[in-house]
C-alpha cells in the first residue's frame, strides 16, 4: 500500500495525472450497480455488504493504522463519528441494496446522482444556509427529473404489473440518498478537520461491528448460500475496485484538484453506469428514463454551481 501511494502521488502530481485518476474512479464506481445487481442473484443485500465491507477492511484496515495518528479523535468525537458509521456505511447501502435488488442498475446509477441535491437541500434546511431562486429551481427540476426516472412517465405506475416492486426500489435507493446526504452534513466538521480517506476508512472498519453480526445471523439461519463464480467476482470488485481503489484514487486526486473541478466527473457514474446496465443486463430505458436523467444532470449541475460537491461513500 505504501508503495501504491507513492507511484499515485507520482502520477497525480499533474493536473492530468489528476483527471485521469478522477476519470478511473468514476468509471469503476459506475461499474458498481451492475456488480451489485449480479451479486444479489445469490446473496441477500446483508450478505453482500457484510462480504464487501469485511473485505475491503482488510486492505483498508493498514491505511488507517498508518494515519491513526494523524486523526487525535477525542471521546467526545466518538458519537460523531459512530453516527457517521451507522449514517453512511450501514443505513445509506442497506436502503441502497435492498432497493437495487428491486430496482434496475440503470435506474439505481441515475438516481444516485441525485446525492448532491439531497445535501444541498439539507444544507438550506440544517445549516440555514443561503436559499436563492436558482436554488429553488434547482430542486423543482431536480426532482421532477426523480418523478420521471421512478414513474415512467406522467401517470403513477403502481397498479402496472410487477412496476409496483420497481417504483419500491427506486424510493429506497432515494431514501439511501438522503441517508447519504445526512452523513455528509453530520460529518462535516469531522470530514474538513481530518483526511477524508482516514474517515472513509475508519467509517467502512468501524461498520464491521454491525454487518458481522448481521451476516452471521443470517448465514446461521438460512445457511451460507451457493455463490457462483461470477457472484464472487462481483464482490471481489464492489470491495476492491469500487471501494478501495475508487476511494483512493479520488481522494489522491483532490490533493491537486479542488473539489469543485473534481465535481463535474462525478456525471461519468450515471452515465456511464446506465450504458453499462443496458449492455450487460439489456436493460429497457424508456423515454421518460432518458428525459428524467437528463433533468437530474441539469439539476446537480446547477446544484454544484453553486458550492463544491463532497463525494462520500
Amino acid at each position: 500500500m505504501a508503495q501504491a501511494k507513492i507511484v499515485a502521488r507520482r502520477i497525480a502530481s499533474t493536473r492530468a495525472g489528476a483527471w485521469a485518476m478522477l476519470i478511473l474512479a468514476n468509471t469503476l464506481w459506475a461499474g458498481s450497480y451492475v456488480a451489485g445487481k449480479v451479486a444479489l442473484r445469490d446473496l441477500s443485500p446483508i450478505l453482500l455488504n457484510t462480504l464487501r465491507f469485511t473485505l475491503a477492511s482488510c486492505f483498508l484496515l493498514p491505511v488507517l493504522l498508518a494515519g491513526w495518528r494523524r486523526l487525535h479523535l477525542s471521546w467526545r468525537m466518538l458519537p460523531q463519528f459512530g453516527l457517521l458509521v451507522l449514517l453512511g456505511v450501514v443505513l445509506n447501502k442497506f436502503f441502497e441494496y435492498v432497493g437495487l435488488n428491486l430496482t434496475t442498475a440503470s435506474d439505481t446509477a441515475l438516481l444516485i446522482s441525485t446525492e448532491s441535491i439531497f445535501t444541498a437541500l439539507l444544507s438550506w434546511v440544517i445549516l440555514r444556509e443561503r436559499f436563492s431562486r436558482a436554488a429553488a429551481l434547482s430542486l423543482v427540476v431536480g426532482f421532477a427529473g426523480v418523478y420521471l426516472v421512478i414513474e415512467r412517465g406522467f401517470l403513477p405506475q403502481w397498479s402496472s404489473g410487477g412496476g409496483g416492486a420497481r417504483v419500491l426500489g427506486d424510493l429506497l435507493v432515494i431514501l439511501s440518498l438522503a441517508v447519504e446526504a445526512s452523513y455528509t452534513i453530520v460529518g462535516k466538521s469531522l470530514l474538513s478537520r481530518y483526511p477524508p480517506l482516514l474517515i472513509t476508512a475508519g467509517s467502512i472498519i468501524g461498520s464491521l461491528v454491525f454487518w458481522i453480526p448481521a451476516g452471521a445471523e443470517e448465514v446461521i439461519r438460512i445457511g451460507w448460500p451457493h455463490l457462483s463464480l461470477l457472484g464472487w467476482l462481483s464482490v471481489l470488485y464492489m470491495a476492491l475496485a469500487v471501494t478501495v481503489i475508487g476511494y483512493f484514487l479520488w481522494f489522491q486526486a483532490l490533493t491537486v484538484v479542488d473539489a469543485s473541478s473534481a465535481a463535474p466527473f462525478l456525471f461519468i457514474q450515471p452515465l456511464l453506469g446506465a450504458c453499462i446496465a443496458i449492455l450487460l443486463l439489456d436493460e429497457q430505458l424508456s423515454w421518460a428514463t432518458i428525459a428524467g436523467g437528463a433533468l437530474i444532470i441539469l439539476s446537480v449541475t446547477l446544484v454544484s454551481r453553486r458550492k463544491p460537491v463532497i463525494e462520500t461513500l
